[in-house]
């Protein structure tokens, strides 16, 4: 696993597994038999969405020094630093965290050091699928793949891991970003994730890395 050093391992583990359960994990089998089941990925985002009872906006925003937009609600907040410290206890926690006014629904980025181009994407998809495995403890395993999103290469894992006495849906996503390796990932509850997942998926595929600067703007959070 060349590409995945292990700041990249350690962040992986840092965003999809907090406070998870002592629980068995599936067997291989059991976690690859989702793999296969193909669905349309993802959907047209709205700008007035009415998801679970509220009505939220959806917005571009730009992060990392505006070198990437993604569309998100605008009503997603900074995790402040103390929510951080729980949630994400490790020192290789993610660079940006936004999650919705309860702390239940959580979006990632992080724009790594380690170098990657954009035809090791594969490859790079397939090894971290690879450390999912290996290292969490899946109840599920949804698939994972590289998605031409435009003229970006967008590469994903998707599935469920257990946290205390519930589940959380985790879509792990990275693409290259000047050479490195941009990991982003969204996480929800199990509760949740009949609303959320195809709207985590849709969000994914607004992915873009900007070509240029961007001038200011309310909703950039770098």
């Amino acid at each position: 696993m060349e590409h995945l050093d292990k700041k990249i391992v350690s962040l992986l583990h840092t965003v999809t597994s907090g406070n998870a359960e002592n629980n068995p994990s599936l067997t291989e089998e059991e976690a690859l038999s989702h793999a296969h089941e193909k669905e349309p990925f993802g959907q047209t985002l709205q700008t007035f969405m009415q998801l679970e009872g509220e009505s939220l906006v959806f917005a571009q925003r730009y992060l990392v020094d505006e070198r990437i937009s993604i569309t998100m609600p605008k009503s997603f907040r900074d995790m402040p630093i103390d929510e951080q410290l729980l949630k994400y206890p490790s020192h290789h926690r993610p660079d940006f965290i936004l999650t919705n006014e309860a702390g239940t629904i959580n979006l990632t980025f992080k724009h790594t050091e380690s170098p990657l181009q954009t035809e090791e994407l594969e490859d790079f998809t397939d090894e971290m699928a690879l450390v999912v495995k290996q290292t969490q403890k899946l109840t599920e395993w949804f698939g994972h793949e590289v998605l031409e999103v435009g003229e970006n290469r967008i590469g994903y894992c998707e599935f469920m891991t257990p946290v205390w006495n519930a589940r959380m849906y985790n879509l792990s996503f990275f693409t290259v970003l000047e050479g490195r390796a941009l990991m982003c990932a969204f996480n929800c509850t199990e509760e949740e994730m009949v609303t959320w997942k195809p709207v985590a998926r849709s969000m994914l595929l607004t992915l873009k890395i900007e070509p240029e600067r961007k001038e200011s703007n309310p909703y950039d959070i770098n």
